[in-house]
């Protein structure tokens, strides 16, 4: 609520300035916390790099146990604060490739000034300046870094090496070993360069430790890792964790799941265990899953945030025991506009199948005239479950087909229907009655009126004269609504139809007919 006011400018400038003092202060207290270091020591910091206002804790830690893997202590970021404004696995990728290349007592100021060691000092330079030793065979040394390097390849490097970059040399090598492992062409090591730059400050332990598990452990094609160069970068340790202890992916091996959904490789460990936890919890289960296995890319607060959207939302809730319910999830932001764009063409009958389908598909269904569900499965699917399955999609279909307009009638309004009947009506008398789910409930509920006494239309009088009306069944007073609200559409099943727009849109409110009749038994 505070927050709102804040927003909104019915706060004064002087609340507003306290509530950023304490957001300030507990980011202070959070490097005192961390760091062992007076709250003056932390404003002084904060004064020179201003952004470390901005870090939370989790950032904090973080970048603590970056320090300590690479060998720091964490007073280092007391006496380098900007080592902050590296991601962590930035600092110790740039740690491993100067170790690679030959540095000994790696300094912070050098992890700081790597660009500058990397692109524009010449292997000869480092050497006079005693970074490297003058004696090193820098291009051995590299391609020692690669256990399945050829022997037989002496030489890379025709002029005198300590006239060019150590970042022109690494690239030299990385090129002539993705050569020789994939058979990748100039072009196509130019073009994964432009695409996925991270590539040339990858450690060259960790693109011949990546390639070893591609290859060897999970037999991806050479093709496949070339047509998905950004595996080169994923992090071995990380996909080591994943095929160790996650194992599998809604049920399928998390190794085969990588050879079809490789982009599923570069996810963290952490992350793939939360969406499974995500999914376990809203009850959607492995053969789910394995339907949509491309939810394993999202993240899991959008996973999680979606699919509680499409809980509240009528027309998506009725597809969540639906098999291919994740691919709305993820598809999400299509399936909403396909959503607007056809109910703003007076297209209510949305199916699952158009929603989240091929663009093909629904530019089909979308042009075509008339509205009718793109499948009728999903009204088959959508009834059994809301029958939990007591009768077969055979039984429901042969009894639903029957009725002309049976695939015109939008899903949201056949459970709404359902949704009422059910209070009164159990499962056997509905589904023996199966068509009446089909029609709007506003008419339903007339004739309900009209059988119970409890309407002023005498239109239906011979009705009471002619039939005992208490000792009829549930089931068959179903079958005379139906015939009530037919009748007077010539038995021709137009019944389904709002008198207002010709169209089954379903009347979601009682405002029309006031309380729903309840049956008198």
């Amino acid at each position: 609520m505070l927050l709102r006011k804040v927003f909104s400018g019915s706060i004064s400038t002087s609340r507003v300035m306290h509530l950023r003092f304490i957001s300030q202060s507990e980011n202070i207290v959070i490097f005192c916390n961390h760091l062992g270091i007076s709250k003056e020591k932390v404003q002084y910091i904060q004064i020179k790099q201003p952004y470390l206002k901005k870090i939370n804790e989790d950032e904090v830690k973080n970048m603590i146990n970056a320090v300590h893997e690479i060998g720091y202590p964490k007073d280092v970021l007391v006496n380098y604060p900007n080592l902050f404004s590296m991601l962590p696995i930035t600092l110790m990728n740039r740690y491993k490739v100067l170790e690679e290349c030959g540095f000994q007592n790696i300094r912070p100021d050098q992890l700081l000034s790597y660009l500058t060691i990397m692109k524009q000092k010449t292997i000869g330079e480092l050497k006079q300046s005693g970074v490297l030793p003058p004696m090193l065979n820098l291009e051995n040394k590299l391609a020692s870094c690669m256990t399945q390097w050829p022997t037989s390849l002496t030489s890379l490097i025709y002029e005198d090496v300590n006239l060019i970059t150590l970042y022109e040399l690494r690239i030299k090598i990385i090129q002539r070993y993705l050569e020789l492992m994939l058979d990748l062409s100039n072009e196509e090591f130019d073009r994964g360069l432009k695409t996925y730059p991270t590539i040339k400050h990858r450690p060259l332990q960790a693109i011949n430790e990546i390639l070893v598990i591609l290859q060897s452990q999970m037999a991806i094609p050479n093709d496949k890792i070339k047509s998905n160069l950004y595996l080169i970068h994923v992090d071995p340790d990380n996909l080591k964790k994943i095929l160790y202890d996650i194992r599998t992916l809604g049920g399928i091996d998390v190794k085969e799941v990588i050879r079809m959904y490789p982009k599923i490789a570069t996810k963290n460990y952490s992350t793939l265990f939360e969406i499974k936890k995500v999914l376990e919890k809203h009850g959607l289960k492995p053969e789910a899953q394995a339907r949509c296995l491309q939810i394993f890319t999202l993240s899991p607060k959008t996973v999680d945030e979606r699919i509680e959207h499409a809980k509240t939302t009528p027309e998506f809730s009725i597809y969540i025991n639906h098999p291919r319910f994740l691919k709305m999830i993820y598809f999400n932001k299509t399936v909403l506009k396909r959503m607007i764009d056809l109910q703003n063409n007076n297209k209510k009958c949305l199916s699952l199948n158009i929603l989240s389908g091929s663009s093909a598909r629904y530019e089909l269904f979308e042009k075509a005239p008339g509205d009718r569900l793109g499948k009728g499965k999903d009204l088959i699917f959508t009834i059994s479950q809301l029958m939990e399955n007591k009768y077969s999609k055979r039984e429901i279909r042969n009894t639903l087909r029957r009725h002309p307009f049976w695939i015109n009638i939008p899903l949201i309004e056949v459970k709404y229907a359902y949704d009422k009947l059910s209070k009164q009506f159990s499962k056997q008398d509905i589904f023996e009655n199966c068509a009446i789910l089909l029609y709007p409930w506003y008419k339903i509920n007339e004739a309900l009126g009209i059988i119970n006494g409890a309407s002023s239309i005498n239109s239906e009088y011979y009705l009471k004269e002619h039939l005992n009306l208490s000792s009829l069944t549930k089931s068959q007073k179903l079958s005379l609504v139906l015939y009530i609200v037919e009748k007077k559409h010539y038995f021709s099943g137009n019944g389904v139809w709002t008198e207002e727009q010709k169209k089954n849109i379903a009347h979601l409110t009682d405002s029309k007919m006031g309380k729903d009749v309840q049956l008198q038994i």
